[in-house]
């Protein structure tokens, strides 16, 4: 097999919480990323899902350098990102989209110097040659050359994110990490963003995290998929597998919820309503993370953490996977 692209050792990424005011002492640390283990091959679209609350946009930051590792590493190409000091190179390789394209662009600036700030920056292009790529770059995203002189309120939501793709590919990555690029978006102009960054994909071959908690919209893009609860991946493999034929408990409960578009199998679908609220990252509950809403749940599940481990041709990660 060949070596991936991206690969994620056991990552953890935990934010220590204090109490007081003058005399702080330690109260206890949330573990919102607690050993997470990922690869992503080249030119593969990794799909990352989970409810709101679970660690995925912590591990999409943790991945970019945006918040330090707590513990394990994040390796890109053979470098070490956690650990090696020359890693600038690397890290052109490696750039990411973010959820609120309007938050993310400045506002001050004009589309066509937040296209060419990154190549002044890095010295990418003379000074002469950057005009050509930056019209090139809003070509390739379905931005009009003549609207390179305008300010980002000037644009819709669904510009403003092709705005912020094309400024992530300004450095030519190999990897790009996309954190929910489509939520803020209606559902009309998610579709074309999706197809957008299929097409991406396919013609510079790019490799990609996509993260978004809509598993119709990480089907149609994904090749794998990784179902992340309380910080841990908890199931993973082909698109197809996990969301037609899921096996976690929990990723059961996350399918059922998808409406259908066909009303004579809405009408028959059956829902599964979890039980509680996600435990807090601050307190996790013993054993299986997943067990205080588990209808499978045994006392071997509150006192074992299980681990991913082959099963129907992906991994999951649960005790009693072959009983259920």
């Amino acid at each position: 097999m060949p070596s991936p692209i991206l690969e994620l050792r056991d990552v953890q990424t935990h934010f220590p919480v204090e109490s007081g005011i003058i005399f702080k002492t330690h109260a206890g640390t949330v573990k919102a990323v607690d050993g997470v283990s990922l690869t992503l091959a080249r030119g593969e679209v990794l799909g990352l899902v989970g409810e709101s609350g679970c660690g995925k946009s912590t591990l999409a930051r943790t991945i970019m350098g945006l918040l330090p590792a707590t513990g394990g590493t994040v390796w890109l190409e053979g470098k070490n990102l956690t650990a090696d000091a020359a890693v600038g190179e690397a890290r052109r390789s490696l750039q990411m989209v973010f959820q609120d394209p309007f938050a993310s662009l400045n506002p001050r600036m004009t589309i066509a110097e937040t296209l060419a700030e990154p190549l002044h920056v890095h010295k990418l292009r003379a000074a002469a040659a950057i005009p050509a790529r930056v019209a090139e770059l809003a070509a390739l995203v379905g931005i009009p050359a003549r609207n390179l002189g305008k300010y980002p309120h000037e644009f819709s939501g669904g510009q403003r994110q092709r705005i912020a793709i094309a400024r992530a590919l300004a450095l030519e990555p190999r990897v790009i990490v996309a954190d929910e690029p489509v939520s803020a978006l209606d559902v009309s102009i998610q579709a074309q963003i999706l197809n957008l960054l299929a097409k991406l994909v396919r013609e510079l071959g790019l490799s990609l995290v996509f993260i978004a908690h809509d598993l119709s919209v990480v089907k149609h893009l994904s090749d794998r998929v990784a179902v992340m609860y309380l910080g841990r991946i908890v199931e993973l493999g082909t698109a197809s597998d996990v969301i037609d034929r899921p096996q976690h408990p929990y990723t059961r409960a996350l399918v059922s919820a998808v409406p259908r578009p066909d009303p004579a199998g809405e009408r028959v679908r059956q829902r599964i309503v979890l039980a509680g609220d996600p435990p807090s990252p601050l307190n996790p509950p013993p054993g299986c993370p997943f067990h205080p809403r588990c209808s499978f749940a045994t006392e071997v599940c509150k006192a074992t953490v299980p681990t991913l481990a082959p099963h129907a041709g992906r991994e999951v990660s649960c005790l009693r996977i072959a009983e259920i």
